[in-house]
């Protein structure tokens, strides 16, 4: 456990400075192209549902060009919020007034409806091809899902669909991971779209 926690921090230092260096021009292409293959892949599985996205900080893949896209598929949007150090995820329109919520991202008013997502665009720094992700290294995200994960296990329901949303640099051989991360069921890149 220890060395994986200890390998996390290399990687994630590495990984930070390899989005970090591409120029904001490529990264904005990048994004409306992640958008184009996500939209394709996700629109079904979208409609009707409730589908997370997060307000990218620093050098992140932008998702709401794919959110966008989802929306026109019918989905309804979430942005995560944080009660505290707990993360939920609140009901979002484009247009919806938004507050500052740290690290230049932004968050619903806490009137906005706290909903559930079944479709959640989770940011990374890092992924593999067994679904493996690399957050921040809060467990904000790995807490949320194992919660849900664990809800609907109990209720005999579906666990929510997780895509990470990158850029292709940011794949890796292999991504240390320990017995709380949670696995991605997809990944969606400016090259394409794929699921495990």
């Amino acid at each position: 456990m220890a060395g994986g926690a200890e390998a996390k921090v290399a990687l994630r230092s590495r990984m930070r400075a390899v989005r970090d260096a591409v120029p904001v021009a490529e990264r904005t292409a990048w994004s409306l192209r992640i958008a184009a293959h996500g939209g394709v892949a996700l629109c079904e599985r979208a409609a009707g549902a409730v589908v997370s996205l997060y307000w990218p900080m620093r050098s992140e893949a932008d998702p709401r060009p794919l959110a966008e896209a989802l929306t026109a598929a019918g989905a309804q949007l979430a942005l995560p919020a944080f009660v505290g150090a707990r993360m939920e995820f609140r009901r979002w329109l484009a247009g919806d007034a938004l507050h500052p919520a740290g690290f230049s991202t932004f968050e619903p008013l806490a009137t906005a409806p706290v909903v559930t997502p079944s479709l959640v665009l989770a940011p990374l720094l890092a992924f593999d091809r067994n679904g493996g992700r690399l957050g921040w290294g809060k467990g904000c995200y790995d807490t949320f899902l194992g919660e849900l994960d664990a809800a609907a296990d109990r209720s005999q329901g579906r666990r929510p669909f997780v895509v990470g949303i990158a850029f292709a640099l940011q794949q890796v051989d292999d991504v240390p991971l320990e017995s709380h991360d949670r696995r991605l069921d997809a990944v969606v890149t400016e090259l394409g779209y794929g699921a495990w």
